[in-house]
């Protein structure tokens, strides 16, 4: 197995001959690549991991925006015995921003759908796949019903994991969880709290609510996820270089762009038909994404098949609940891509 070291990248005709000369060593080859590849005119990283070349690839986008996977690769380890697993840091974010800084352009929603686009192109032709399998979590959700609805003939099938209808949905399921909670506890604050946002112009009612419900939203199922990346944001808060610096510094300049993009989006707007097959793996204890708005969003949606999985866990149940994820992958989405 080849690793790239944290600063070494590759060019695209070095991963592509690597990638090729991994599938070719038969079907119970793994593969253990990460490095860069140029997307878009721009250099962005992509690891690729599996324990069979022969498996059915999906392609991960991260959730935030700004939450890029890359430090965080052993998450996706429970994947790997059924799927080769592609992480991108998108562009502006995580090593992809490390790599470029602040030079590259920042990103608008067109522009990642065409990031997305030619990844998938890329690992048809380097994996030998005719498809790819589209997984989004959280904003990444957003990001993937964008992309099948321009390119749906590059994918086996959808499938989001915190899943987002639209900014409103989610803050209104907030709102009616922390009520119940803070009833319960008598915390008459955040009630408080709660109801003065009433009054609040529409412009800023939905952050304001949002900043209100916030005690309340991450599930005690998440907390041992969101250690992990405080922690490690914390070990390179004061670094001049380095992932975790490039991984903070990167979600400060490109999200504060993509944030509004990701506030004002609908996916209702795009319609509900589906042209792939469309999945929705969410944990019953999401109060970020709403656990009832993507049931309804996913009941509403009209695709050639479709499922919505409750499976245990919050927001981040892809990873705190990997087994339960991975075995609806399975049951799911594996045999429409073998």
């Amino acid at each position: 197995m080849i690793r790239a070291s944290r600063r070494r990248f590759l060019r695209l005709a070095a991963i592509a001959s690597l990638l090729t000369a991994h599938a070719a060593h038969g079907a119970n080859n793994a593969i253990n690549e990460s490095g860069f590849v140029r997307i878009g005119d721009v250099d962005q990283w992509i690891a690729v991991q599996g324990e069979n070349t022969g498996n059915p690839v999906i392609l991960y986008l991260h959730g935030g925006p700004g939450e890029a996977q890359s430090p965080f690769l052993k998450e996706f380890v429970p994947w790997e015995r059924d799927f080769t697993v592609v992480n991108w840091d998108q562009r502006g974010f995580g090593k992809t921003f490390g790599r470029n800084g602040s030079s590259v352009p920042l990103p608008t929603l067109d522009r990642l759908i065409d990031d997305v686009v030619e990844i998938a192109q890329h690992l048809q032709s380097r994996l030998s796949q005719r498809k790819v399998i589209l997984v989004g979590q959280s904003w990444g959700s957003l990001l993937g019903v964008n992309v099948i609805k321009r390119r749906p003939e590059l994918f086996h099938a959808f499938v989001g994991t915190g899943q987002v209808e639209s900014f409103a949905a989610t803050v209104d399921d907030q709102i009616r969880w922390a009520r119940l909670q803070a009833t319960a506890a008598s915390d008459h604050t955040t009630l408080e709290a709660i109801d003065a946002t009433l009054t609040l112009p529409p412009n800023r009612r939905l952050i304001a609510q949002a900043g209100a419900a916030k005690k309340y939203t991450l599930s005690p199922a998440d907390a041992g996820y969101a250690k992990m990346v405080t922690d490690f944001m914390e070990s390179g808060r004061f670094k001049t270089d380095g992932d975790a610096s490039d991984w903070i510094a990167g979600s400060k300049f490109s999200g504060e762009k993509l944030g509004p993009v990701a506030v004002s989006m609908d996916l209702r707007d795009l319609g509900l038909d589906m042209p792939i097959p469309f999945f929705v793996i969410q944990g019953r204890e999401d109060h970020i994404a709403g656990f009832e708005p993507a049931k309804r969003y996913t009941q509403d949606v009209r695709a050639p098949v479709k499922a919505f999985v409750a499976i245990d866990g919050g927001h981040y149940a892809c990873f705190t609940h990997a087994a339960q994820f991975v075995a609806a992958l399975r049951k799911y989405v594996r045999p429409l891509a073998v």
